[in-house]
């Protein structure tokens, strides 16, 4: 069942029964966290200004950080390409359900997706294209999407929307291996934004190739995660000390990509525990 809520900027989302929560932040609102923490972060408009732009958008949900994109490729009359994945295509559906506000005139992407749909690389595809924007939706579970399509994506995508339920619900879309996938995708001096800002998920970031920078607070006291392929981290100090010895800096595994979510979260558990056995100190962080 897909509960309708309002967030703080009065656009809506939807409660997920299945995660126990929102798809957007309630506090931060719908179209305003699309902005603040993956348009702005990633350079959208700055790159858009430039060139043609390339964008991965992990967890495609409601279509709003996708949608929020194309409105500011069609400001900029450049070229955008964006490859995403849903598990759920009855919250796309269901999106076009809610009001809009001033950006109901995109309902036409998600409205021509749901019409042109094929089947590619073993699942269910979305499609949209004319001659300034192709966009193209995985209907499937993220981990299996991105192993049967990351050969054919290498070093492809500028930018990366990643936007899973958080880790304590979700941890399979936040592991290390899961990162290394997406890596994999992703130009050198590609952006990654996520507004998570735990210590697992920046240090499974930082090994799987990217390093890890601050972003912004927007609907809750922690700042968010920007990750640019290759570059150095940059970090506060006393993040940085955290981030390279704390024990609860291990961040999640699941080597074959297709753990069940308690394993992933029972595996870490585990690390954790013998570390703290052999350097119990380290819990002061």
């Amino acid at each position: 069942m897909i509960k309708k809520i309002i967030t703080a900027d009065g656009s809506p989302t939807f409660f997920s029964e299945e995660y126990g929560e929102p798809y957007h932040s309630i506090t931060a609102g719908a179209f305003r966290e699309a902005e603040e923490k993956f348009i702005k972060p990633c350079r959208v408009r700055e790159t858009l200004r430039e060139r043609d732009l390339k964008i991965l958008d992990v967890c495609f949900g409601l279509g709003f950080n996708s949608v929020s994109a194309v409105k500011v490729a069609s400001e900029a009359g450049r070229r955008l390409l964006i490859i995403g994945f849903e598990k759920d295509i009855d919250v796309i559906k269901a999106s076009l359900r809610l009001d809009w506000g001033d950006m109901s005139g995109f309902k036409v992407v998600l409205k021509e997706l749901l019409r042109n749909r094929s089947f590619e690389d073993g699942f269910l595809t979305l499609n949209y294209c004319d001659k300034e924007l192709g966009v193209r939706v995985f209907i499937g579970e993220g981990r299996g999407v991105v192993k049967r399509i990351s050969d054919s994506y290498r070093d492809f995508f500028d930018v990366v929307f990643h936007d899973p339920f958080s880790p304590k619900v979700n941890p399979e879309l936040w592991s290390f291996d899961f990162f290394k996938k997406i890596s994999e995708m992703v130009r050198k001096g590609g952006i990654l934004a996520t507004y998570s800002s735990s210590l697992p998920v920046r240090k499974a970031l930082q090994m799987a190739g990217f390093g890890v920078r601050e972003g912004i607070a927007v609907g809750r006291k922690s700042k968010s995660t920007v990750a640019v392929k290759g570059a150095e981290t940059v970090l506060p100090d006393k993040l940085k000390r955290k981030l390279e010895s704390s024990i609860f800096a291990v961040p999640y595994r699941d080597p074959y990509l297709n753990d069940p979510p308690a394993l992933i979260k029972n595996r870490r558990n585990g690390c954790i525990y013998l570390l703290n056995r052999v350097y119990p100190f380290e819990c002061i962080y």
